[in-house]
């Protein structure tokens, strides 16, 4: 059920018209030649199979199913929706996986944003033993040097308290996410693997939030089979989510997920 298509720059709606026509002179041609049952019956025939193919000429197609539902989600997003410019649907089918699980990629948010703390507090706590290898006391210290290095001592303990907290909250977050993995994995009604909608790429342009740069952009979408919205993201920021998610699929604690990221990086 697999479909990887891009869009055109013509509408499905252009060809609606030329079929309901041809559909009608057909349909004029058989009335013409007088009333018989037979060519009746194949009069009837031929109007339904042009009704068919009206409706089918007319329908959208998923890409611009896509495309719409986009340009709906960017309406509320973007600084200056005017300037707004698609270039680029891709449609794809979207399977069951730890990678498009929205309960999996919201927890791999959370913990990257809690990496990005711990790692501001590192950073504090390297600036703080930096000071207190200046301030440390001797026996010429004075009072305020003294109290510089209390100072300093006070800040690396603080931050190393902060940071051992984040670290926990990591792993809390490491255990959701596997658990959330086994869950997928014994699903009662979708299983890993399981069609579950479609995953769509869209690329746009627009201006910058000081209108003087036509940007570009580009977001990742999970939607449902009817193409309603279940989840949008930068495709940066998904890219990232993606590769974290696969290294914690196939790891066991968090050292082992740190080296295959390392190893996808470098």
């Amino acid at each position: 059920m697999s479909a990887s298509h891009k869009t055109d720059n013509k509408n499905s709606n252009d060809y609606c018209y030329p079929v309901f026509n041809i559909c009608f002179e057909i349909a004029y041609k058989f009335t013409s030649t007088g009333i018989n049952f037979h060519i009746m019956k194949l009069k009837s025939i031929l109007v339904i199979v042009g009704s068919l193919l009206i409706l089918s000429a007319c329908s959208q197609t998923n890409e611009e199913k896509a495309q719409k539902m986009a340009a709906d989600y960017l309406h509320g997003v973007l600084y200056h929706y005017a300037s707004y410019e698609p270039i680029q649907t891709t449609v794809d089918s979207s399977f069951v996986a730890l990678s498009t699980d929205q309960e999996a990629i919201e927890l791999t948010l959370d913990m990257m944003k809690l990496v990005q703390s711990g790692q501001q507090y590192e950073h504090q706590i390297e600036n703080a033993e930096k000071e207190m290898e200046i301030w440390y006391p001797d026996a010429y210290s004075t009072a305020y040097s003294k109290g510089e290095y209390r100072r300093a001592k006070k800040e690396r303990d603080d931050n190393q308290r902060h940071l051992d907290n984040i670290k926990e909250r990591i792993k809390k977050q490491f255990a959701s996410i596997k658990s959330r993995q086994s869950s997928l994995e014994s699903g009662a009604s979708l299983k890993m693997g399981d069609f579950n909608g479609w995953k769509v790429y869209h690329k746009f342009k627009s201006f910058n939030g000081a209108t003087t740069v036509d940007g570009f952009g580009e977001f990742i979408f999970f939607c449902d089979e009817d193409f309603n919205k279940m989840s949008a993201y930068p495709k940066e920021d998904y890219d990232a989510i993606a590769k974290i998610l696969t290294a914690i699929s196939s790891s066991t604690d968090i050292p082992e997920m740190a080296e295959k990221l390392q190893d996808e990086i470098y």
